[in-house]
């Protein structure tokens, strides 16, 4: 049974009921189901935590948008499930729950809700806009609730169907009731996807109808739940699907994802490169090499696990292309194959099946060598047969076809799949991937990892997992595993320290120019590239504010008045302040000086270099130099009215001086921050304002040039 959990989260003035009806109802599911007590708990601990975010049932009208990050494949479906529990046993009488634009993905979580609230109807009701039309109506949904009938509400995410779900919500009554929504695979369609496009001044539809359903909505909390949150994070902060908490959930230890299969360490075993030179089975007339080598890794997996008593599910995919006419092309040719294995496979000692069983043993000696643990050939073979005859004929599963239904009735399943099995739909036990689909061009991650379908809890025979695929797709899954690591991270740590999500830095690494974090037509993003040296480009026209400034510049030169050194430079004398760690004068200093709002510069700046380092473990140290220390005779500048400096901050080179330029070149591995006090000398401004020229040397630019930040709007 689910362990009681005692949590009352910071700043929750009523504690959280958290072993209530529904919560144990579901957990109860999950433990009859194989969960691991561990795992459940886990799951329990997330949705309290996510739970003390959410608006809480009172007179109050109030509303709050959260996040829930997993990972690809881990089972985020139990969390909102678990969050909807929370909820009800919290009071919450109304949950909708956006899932899936296509109604197999919309039957699926359907299904899964249904099955983990196991109660009888006057307790709870599960509707879908699909089946129940008739039923998710005003005075339907408000006779459920005032006869106590907690309702759920699964809406296919579409334009029509939200409306629909959007029109029950017209009596005060119903629109007062405090309601969870659910958005499942949140940085998908339910965002803005028109922001960025020619018609931008009209949303997108499905967004438009998300927000008017909101503004029904009194008292109530959206929490979107995907495994790629780029977009959602990217998008303006002001926008009202801007997440204002989130959480991550980690998933159980027999979770296999990027770190498994595509670290520096794991990939080249795991993942098989399709040689370049093969042609494309688009261009021939039969299946390339790399097709039959896949399948004949598929049935040898698969005899390794029923020779070690593990009969589960088995499946193959084939990811080819985008196009339909291209899945029916491969599920012929893929056919035709499987047909002359299985027909061979009937009779083993005919001399037919010698040629398939130089095959197989070519596709057991890949696994031989990769330092799988197997038995001998001889002694797997009747297992790998079996296997052969067991398989199903090959299945496509795109928009058109779904596959799932006639799966059911194997263990061993080849797909054929496009878009449909990139979000949401699970193949279970699948074991060999074949992707070659890519766009040309760039690409963006969080699509890109969606289609990692081989991601999941297959620990107990991830030995046997392949994922066959081009050399430039193994590079991108190499690229967005470093980008998962260094997010989850940096989320990590903020949330740890206690920041709300809405106020962690919108910096993310990306270490490859081929790659995008989202679609362009929802988020922009830029990339942290500066050039060596920085000059400000204007000037503080308030003296008050110079004060302050010059305030924090002397503060910080008196704390550190140890690491002082006056340096000549023919006629110019400039006073170091030497190896400050960049982070400390980004606390002291620069994330507290006022710059114009035309500057440059800004705190912002400052700050996205420092997380860039902060994600890239390093803390470099900065030399602040204060230039022609206690001479400011050639500090006057002409300066426009708003305060722009229209002949340049550096001084440059001359007989008696190497110019502001060459002074970062005495310790050319170490970044500098040259203070220049500046006065207008065609305005009537009697004060000396200090301005910077920042010095990034090439080490560290190169590395911050890995990542990049939200566009923000201007």
């Amino acid at each position: 049974m689910l362990e009681t959990i005692q949590i009352t989260p910071i700043k929750q003035a009523t504690p959280i009921i958290s072993d209530g009806v529904f919560i144990q109802t579901v957990s109860d599911y999950m433990e009859k189901n194989d969960f691991p007590l561990t795992s459940i708990n886990n799951i329990v601990q997330n949705s309290v935590e996510i739970f003390s975010h959410c608006v809480k049932v009172a007179k109050n009208q109030t509303t709050n948008t959260g996040i829930i990050i997993g990972k690809v494949q881990s089972g985020k479906t139990s969390n909102f499930i678990a969050l909807t529990a929370m909820a009800f046993d919290n009071g919450y009488n109304i949950a909708i729950v956006l899932g899936g634009n296509k109604n197999i993905l919309l039957d699926q979580n359907k299904q899964r809700i249904k099955e983990s609230f196991n109660v009888d109807s006057d307790k709870l009701v599960v509707l879908d806009t699909n089946s129940n039309s008739d039923i998710i109506a005003e005075r339907e949904i408000e006779r459920f609730v005032k006869r106590g009938v907690k309702v759920i509400v699964v809406g296919l995410k579409h334009h029509k169907h939200i409306d629909k779900i959007s029109d029950v919500f017209t009596s005060s009554f119903l629109q007062n009731q405090t309601t969870l929504i659910i958005d499942d695979e949140g940085d998908q369609a339910t965002l803005n996807t028109k922001k960025y496009s020619k018609t931008s001044a009209f949303p997108s539809a499905i967004y438009n109808s998300v927000n008017n359903l909101r503004k029904k909505l009194n008292n109530h909390t959206f929490v979107s739940v995907t495994a790629t949150p780029q977009a959602n994070m990217l998008i303006d902060s002001f926008d009202v699907l801007s997440p204002d908490f989130g959480c991550l959930v980690e998933p159980s230890p027999d979770y296999c994802g990027l770190s498994d299969f595509h670290s520096a360490t794991n990939e080249d075993k795991y993942v098989k490169v399709i040689p370049d030179q093969e042609p494309s089975i688009f261009e021939i007339s039969g299946l390339p090499e790399s097709y039959i080598t896949a399948m004949a890794m598929f049935f040898v997996s698969n005899g390794i696990r029923k020779y070690r008593g593990d009969y589960g599910n088995h499946a193959m995919l084939f990811h080819p292309s985008v196009q339909m006419t291209g899945h029916e092309l491969v599920r012929s040719r893929v056919q035709s194959l499987l047909d002359s294995w299985q027909q061979r496979a009937e009779i083993p000692n005919d001399m037919a099946f010698e040629r398939l069983r130089a095959v197989l043993i070519s596709a057991y000696n890949i696994y031989k060598c990769d330092g799988i643990t197997i038995p001998d050939y001889n002694e797997l073979e009747p297992f790998i047969i079996d296997s052969i005859k067991a398989c199903s004929s090959i299945m496509v599963c795109n928009s058109n076809t779904d596959a799932s239904e006639n799966s059911k009735h194997y263990k061993t399943n080849i797909f054929v799949g496009g878009n449909m099995v990139e979000r949401g739909l699970t193949i279970k036990g699948l074991a060999i991937t074949y992707l070659i689909r890519r766009a040309k061009g760039k690409s963006n991650i969080d699509n890109t990892e969606q289609r990692a379908r081989w991601f999941g809890y297959k620990r107990k025979y991830l030995d046997v997992c392949r994922v066959f695929t081009t050399i430039q797709i193994k590079k991108d899954f190499h690229n967005i595993y470093e980008h998962d690591e260094a997010l989850w991270d940096t989320i990590q740590k903020n949330l740890n320290a206690g920041k709300e999500f809405k106020d962690i830095p919108r910096i993310f690494m990306n270490n490859s120019n081929l790659l995008r974090l989202t679609r362009p037509n929802v988020a922009k993003e830029e990339r942290l590239e500066y050039g060596q040296i920085r000059q400000q480009n204007s000037f503080i026209l308030n003296e008050s504010v110079e004060l302050d400034n010059l305030k924090l510049l002397e503060k910080l030169r008196d704390e550190n008045s140890n690491s002082c050194v006056l340096k000549h430079f023919g006629s110019y004398n400039h006073l170091y302040v030497e190896n400050v760690f960049y982070r400390d004068l980004v606390k002291a200093v620069l994330s507290k000086f006022k710059f114009p709002s035309t500057c440059n510069f800004s705190n912002k700046f400052f700050e996205g270099i420092l997380q860039a380092f902060e994600m890239s473990k390093i803390n470099p140290l900065i030399d602040i130099v204060f230039m022609r220390h206690n001479d400011f005779s050639v500090g006057n500048r002409a300066v426009d009215a708003n305060g722009n400096i229209e002949t340049g901050l550096m001084i440059g080179y001359s007989t008696n001086y190497i110019g502001d330029r060459k002074i970062p070149d005495q310790k050319p591995n170490v970044m500098q921050l040259q203070v220049h006090m500046i006065k207008p000398n065609n305005l009537d401004i009697n004060y000396f304002s200090p301005c910077f020229a920042f010095y990034l040397p090439p080490e560290l630019s190169e590395e911050v040039s890995k990542y990049v930040k939200r566009m923000e709007e201007k």
